[in-house]
């Protein structure tokens, strides 16, 4: 009989590799849910044989669907609230790009007064396409 007791060592458990995985994981859905935007209002964006490369991740999406309503950030905005917001957005950050995602069948109107608009608030439009098949 032995007079020394053998205490079990404590397990532990290592935090540092799960922390790694959350954040991975809340980059990737915050992604996700930024391009998601585009697929939710079902607009087939104009193709194209030549275009610019992106420049950069842009401040807000500004979406023009079928029937030409605007929506800004996939939330739908009437024009006068989105010349404030483009304001408002100009006097936080007057370097700002704005995507203009619209419809390869949307008024032609609707389109030009998203760019104007965007134009006019002093922020840098462009357009978003997709490759010609």
């Amino acid at each position: 009989m032995s007079l020394v007791v053998r205490r079990r060592r404590r397990n532990e458990i290592n935090v540092i590799p799960l922390i790694d995985v959350m954040v991975v994981l809340v980059f990737f859905l915050l992604l996700a849910g930024r391009f998601e935007q585009t697929h939710s209002l079902a607009i087939v964006p104009p193709s194209t044989t030549t275009g610019a490369a992106p420049s950069g991740v842009p401040s807000l999406v500004l979406s023009v669907d079928r029937e030409g309503k605007l929506f800004l950030e996939g939330k739908e905005v009437a024009r006068p609230a989105l010349e404030q917001a483009l304001a408002a957005q100009a006097a936080k950050s007057p370097a700002s790009e704005i995507l203009i995602v619209a419809d390869e069948r949307s008024l032609t109107g609707a389109s030009v007064y998203a760019l104007d608009a965007v134009a006019k608030a002093g922020l840098k439009p462009r357009l978003l396409t997709r490759p010609a098949r």
